[in-house]
């Protein structure tokens, strides 16, 4: 017993030493339960920045058979989405930026409530007495997917509703933001670009809803005042929209 203890030395390191060998092919060491780790987590300290760049580089991350993961420079560095104002005494966005602030200050004559002072330009007053330029798309959207062109022929005429056909997301864009921002009916169809009779016509159909003519208008569009036009219609004329 005690001559084959040599021997059994021997095996013993020799096995051990298959255990620890390093698998070149795929840059892993295997350890003693048998299973692949990356060389990153092996070599010196000193290698340990570049072993991993290069392993991380080899990875399928955000493959289809693996959507939804993230690489590890996603979760330490997200993509910040901002969400809106969330305290409602500060209600309003600053334009292209995350900054909230109070309705009193929006136009009060005060510089730097928003960045770049844009909270005193004619166009942001305007747009703080009317609904949301990102609402009113929506709303946009959404009668287009009730009433298909048929709603937008009859406010705008013809040509802006085969345009609106040809490139609707554009178009959706345009109008919300040229009823967020347009001073008056003018500026708003020098934004859109619609002839003198477009104008007229448009000027028209805004009147005889806010006027409450609904017999005069088609059922397709009756029933898009009561979804909101009506009430888009009574901001834009509060906002000096009709001013001549």
């Amino acid at each position: 017993m005690i001559k084959s203890m040599p021997s059994f030395l021997a095996i013993l390191i020799s096995l051990l030493a298959i255990l620890v060998k390093i698998d070149s092919t795929t840059g892993s060491a295997i350890s003693f339960d048998g299973t692949h780790r990356p060389r990153w987590l092996t070599d010196p300290h000193r290698n340990r920045i570049e072993l991993f760049k290069k392993w991380l580089g080899s990875k399928p991350i955000g493959s289809a058979s693996n959507e939804g993961s993230s690489s590890p420079y996603d979760l330490l560095h997200p993509i910040h989405k901002f969400k809106g104002c969330i305290d409602p005494s500060e209600p309003f966005q600053c334009p292209q930026s995350e900054r909230c602030i109070a309705l009193q200050f929006i136009c009060d004559g005060n510089p730097g409530d928003c960045p770049g002072n844009v909270d005193e330009n004619e166009e942001t007053c305007i747009a703080a007495k009317r609904p949301a330029k990102e609402n009113i798309e929506k709303f946009l959207q959404a009668e287009y997917g009730l009433h298909d062109l048929k709603l937008f022929t009859f406010l705008f005429g013809n040509k802006i509703s085969k345009s609106i056909e040809e490139n609707s997301p554009f178009w959706f864009d345009t109008l919300a933001s040229a009823f967020s921002v347009a001073k008056t009916i003018r500026n708003f169809a020098e934004k859109t670009h619609m002839s003198p009779d477009e104008l007229a016509h448009f000027q028209n159909i805004i009147q005889m809803i806010h006027d409450g003519r609904l017999e005069e208008i088609p059922i397709f569009a009756q029933e898009a005042v009561n979804q909101g036009l009506a009430s888009l219609v009574e901001k834009l004329y509060e906002s000096g929209f009709m001013d001549q």
